[in-house]
């Protein structure tokens, strides 16, 4: 199942590296507010985050920062800090100050719309960045993410008919915060694909917040809740690392690979989660690359302020991280972004 996955993963990320050659963007605006071109010194790109607490969002500044460094325009970043209210404001003060562009990393798709009107009616083009907004916008670069909660949900199929001889057991689904459109979008896929699977059993579901202490809390309820667990959807790696620490403190801990194990995947790719790949505590992760993605997100931008088209929807490619393929050139082609990021 995991050989199958990358094949098709590494087919998306020849298909990746093509976006932005084909298909018109519904925004012909050049930046600059008038439609017209500029050069990249000339540009100035507001930057909306969610939060730089979680390891994934750090990534995406940090590909953002790359990005405007390699090709010359000016970055202004905002931290909302997990406060959707915050976000608004904070798009609304990037509008005051100018900007040519505005990208956006949505804690709420449909709380941050007034703002994306506004920016709109302002003229600056707006760009849905990891996630989706409910709302058009200029262009979104993001993962599949029904897709990548369908990966999963396959690949915790195919442990549990290597254990149990078909695909059946209990299994515990943490899903990502309420009101983000990722998380909605990798529930979907998950519960999509677990319909295929009737002798599975979700035993147990809760909204991990995207966050590891919250997932370790309501994972710790479940544990105590559900004495056979076989195993954890977790829909972000911050998430899967708070399942696992759960799993230990309640002293049902076994490594990768040995009876009794608890299989954990998780989607993002983050540093810790990857640590706990490699230590064999945790079993998978679906990686999105973050970095490489706000820097081609930048590069995109660059080419609509010179009037060149960009595709409305940039599919980012994903893959499948494992202990076994962590070391693999397939792998490491696509970029381990959690070993760039402290």
């Amino acid at each position: 199942m995991a050989k199958k996955l990358v094949k098709a993963m590494l087919s998306l990320a020849a298909v990746g590296a093509l976006v932005g050659l084909s298909a018109c963007s519904s925004d012909d605006s050049g930046g600059n507010g008038d439609g017209g071109s500029a050069e990249a010194g000339d540009i100035t790109i507001g930057y909306s985050g969610y939060t730089v607490s979680n390891p994934f969002f750090a990534g995406i500044l940090e590909g953002l920062e790359r990005g405007a460094e390699e090709t010359g325009v000016e970055l202004i970043s905002t931290n909302a800090n997990g406060d959707p209210n915050q976000q608004v404001t904070d798009v609304e003060n990037l509008i005051t100050q100018g900007v040519d562009y505005i990208a956006i990393n949505p804690a709420d798709g449909k709380a941050i719309v007034p703002a994306v009107k506004a920016a709109d009616a302002a003229g600056i083009p707006v760009i849905a960045l990891a996630d989706s907004i409910g709302t058009d916008v200029t262009f979104t670069i993001s993962q599949n993410h029904v897709e990548a909660g369908k990966m999963a949900a396959e690949e915790i199929a195919a442990f549990l008919e290597e254990k149990n001889g078909e695909p059946k057991g209990k299994v515990v689904n943490i899903q990502g915060l309420a009101g983000s459109p990722a998380a909605i979008d990798r529930d979907k896929g998950f519960l999509e694909a677990m319909e295929a699977y009737p002798d599975i059993e979700i035993v147990a579901t809760a909204d991990g917040g995207w966050d590891t202490a919250v997932s370790n809390e309501v994972m710790t309820d479940i544990l105590q809740a559900q004495p056979e667990i076989d195993a954890v959807f977790a829909a972000n790696g911050a998430e899967a690392v708070g399942v696992s620490r759960a799993i230990e403190s309640a002293g049902r801990f076994k490594p990768v690979g040995e009876e009794g194990h608890i299989y954990v995947i998780g989607i993002d790719g983050p540093k810790p989660a990857v640590e706990n790949i490699r230590a064999g505590i945790q079993d998978a992760e679906i990686s999105q690359q973050p970095i490489t993605m706000s820097e081609e997100a930048v590069r995109l931008i660059v080419k609509l302020s010179k009037g060149e088209e960009v595709e409305k929807n940039v599919e980012w490619p994903s893959m499948l991280l494992t202990a076994d393929n962590l070391e693999s050139p397939e792998v490491q082609e696509f970029g381990i972004w959690a070993d760039e990021i402290e």
